[in-house]
């Protein structure tokens, strides 16, 4: 039987070595974040407060359950910035000055009785295609809007053993022959690999970003 050329080897090799490095990132994504034993300040955030008055109200269960939905807080390094930041929010479709609003997926998800809280209406995007969106008939009693400090309560878990294994198989990525084999091979998608690792690092900064919206007050209550 005729031997297989150095192309066809190298092209076997590459398969293999992407395959293995989609397992690593998968295990490297599931890794767990670590709680600090002491958060630390990291700017601020203005959110939007569903008050304890909440309780006055007879449809406070459909309130809380649109509350849920509605993107209601808004992070950044200091108040001036988190207040340009929330005004930018609330000013893309100019029909509420204090709640955002929600769209129709999200409406959809809502129970009749909840739906009944939201008004549609309608804008144009930057491409003048017209689309659907639902400002909240939030009684003004029952919430409010202010500034809390944010706390970094968690980091990223770095394994060593997983990141030196990345690493060897880099190396063995950038061997002689081996990237315009790969290039030839994928066109495009020659530049998969650093591509692949950044898609995955953005994945897991995100989780540590939401972190930066617990109070302290449930911080603290979570590691009693």
């Amino acid at each position: 039987m005729k031997p297989k050329n150095k192309k066809e080897l190298r092209e076997k090799e590459i398969r293999r070595i992407r395959k293995k490095l989609d397992e690593l990132f998968v295990k490297k994504s599931k890794l767990k974040l670590i709680k600090l034993d002491e958060p630390y300040r990291h700017g601020w955030f203005k959110e939007l407060i569903i008050t304890n008055d909440i309780d006055k109200y007879a449809n406070k269960e459909y309130v809380k359950e649109v509350y849920r939905l509605v993107e209601k807080k808004v992070w950044a390094k200091t108040k001036e910035e988190a207040e340009r930041k929330w005004q930018y929010q609330i000013s893309k479709y100019l029909i509420n000055k204090e709640i955002p609003t929600i769209n129709r997926k999200q409406f959809n998800k809502l129970s009749i009785e909840a739906q009944k809280l939201c008004v549609p209406f309608q804008y144009y995007t930057k491409r003048r295609r017209l689309r659907t969106r639902y400002y909240l008939k939030i009684p003004k009693g029952a919430y409010k809007i202010k500034f809390t400090r944010a706390y970094v309560t968690h980091t990223r878990n770095i394994n060593p053993e997983l990141q030196k294994e990345i690493a060897f198989l880099y190396k063995k990525m950038e061997r002689k022959g081996y990237y315009d084999v790969e290039k030839k091979l994928f066109g495009l998608k020659s530049d998969w690999l650093s591509f692949r690792e950044s898609r995955q690092q953005a994945k897991a900064k995100a989780k540590v970003r939401k972190l930066k919206y617990i109070r302290i007050e449930d911080f603290i209550k979570e590691a009693c």
